[in-house]
């Protein structure tokens, strides 16, 4: 797997892309034991201005850092600045060993629908992440009993896939709350509809270690 450096990417990036994590913590673990993969965790670039801030939509159970668009701290889908949380992520864990990340780019043969993106995330802001059994209880269902989920709430794969389909950029041959981080590496099985996505290169943060 490649590796580039955030600056050398950072150009590269815009709204659709994927980041993937490989996590410290002890839930990362075991999503990463369960699926047979190195990825704990996904979620998606936002970059409003191709040449601006660039933004990360996930579903996460961290507050550590605030919603940019809501400015609060809830958990559950948010909207934070993608360098404070690759810089940010595992800090808590002792001892620290410095996470992995990937990015996906996507490309589309068609541009993306800035105003149906930014009203799902209004309408979706606030649905918390479910604790670690109840996630674990409705991935099993999704994804080996086909039974889709009742409960409101957001994984972190559940919530791209859901953004994914409403965006209308892929189709998923399972319920959403099947999905797992593993799904939207280079080894799961995204339908992208009208273009597609590259494989992962590893993204090194080094030289942002000492403004940690």
């Amino acid at each position: 797997m490649n590796s580039q450096s955030f600056n050398n990417l950072l150009p590269t990036l815009n709204t659709g892309d994927l980041i993937l994590f490989s996590g410290k913590y002890s839930i990362s673990k075991l999503v990463e034991k369960l699926e047979k993969s190195m990825w704990s965790h996904v979620g998606m670039v936002i970059r409003p201005d191709p040449k601006g801030e660039v933004y990360f939509f996930e579903s996460t159970a961290l507050t550590n850092l605030q919603d940019e668009w809501f400015h609060d701290n809830k958990t559950g889908p948010k909207v934070v600045k993608l360098l404070d949380r690759l810089k940010s992520y595992g800090q808590d864990v002792t001892p620290y060993e410095p996470p992995q990340y990937a990015l996906r780019s996507l490309k589309l043969n068609h541009k993306i629908d800035q105003q149906k993106l930014y009203d799902y995330i209004t309408e979706v802001h606030g649905i918390p992440n479910p604790n670690e059994w109840k996630m674990i209880e409705e991935v099993i269902e999704g994804r080996y009993l086909s039974i889709t989920s009742k409960n409101i709430d957001y994984t972190c794969s559940r919530l791209i896939g859901e953004t994914y389909k409403t965006l209308g950029i892929a189709s998923f041959n399972m319920p959403l709350n099947g999905l797992m981080p593993s799904d939207f590496s280079s080894t799961g099985k995204i339908i992208i509809k009208d273009g597609n996505l590259e494989e992962e290169v590893l993204i090194d943060i080094k030289e942002y270690v000492g403004h940690m």
